[in-house]
């Protein structure tokens, strides 16, 4: 029986909302392979360098992250969802808004992140508030 693809999305986002490293690992691809690109457009392309990424993230104990899902599209075997988030880097900060496409295959049984897409809707902001300098 196929597992439900909207628990997994929000076991994925209870995850990243509560910093769980091993359950955010849990929801990535058994593959080598897995493009994370970060709103500066740099593409990260293995599973270990998303691990690395947000293990550094996730000790940052300031940020707040709120997703919601606009639109999604669940196969067979693959899933899409387009989620529209807000981030803060600290309490007091205004949010920036973000797009993510998760890409998610049927592997082994549970869906499992084999693409992760982040654009920033206004990248200035964003860059400003992460402390990203930019020409």
């Amino acid at each position: 029986m196929k597992p439900d693809f909207d628990t997994a999305l929000q076991a994925h986002f209870d995850a990243i909302a509560n910093r769980d490293l091993d359950a955010f690992k849990a929801h990535l691809t058994t593959g080598k392979t897995l493009f994370t690109i970060v709103q500066n457009g740099h593409a990260f392309t293995t599973r270990e360098q998303s691990i690395e990424l947000h293990e550094q993230w996730f000790r940052d104990p300031d940020w707040s992250w709120e997703g919601a899902v606009v639109h999604k599209v669940v196969g067979a075997d693959m899933a899409m969802a387009l989620v529209k988030y807000r981030y803060r880097a600290r309490p007091q900060d205004e949010p920036v808004e973000t797009w993510l496409t998760y890409v998610f295959q049927l592997q082994d049984g549970e869906w499992r992140i084999v693409h992760d897409h982040n654009t920033a809707l206004d990248f200035g902001a964003f860059a400003r508030m992460a402390g990203i300098e930019i020409e």
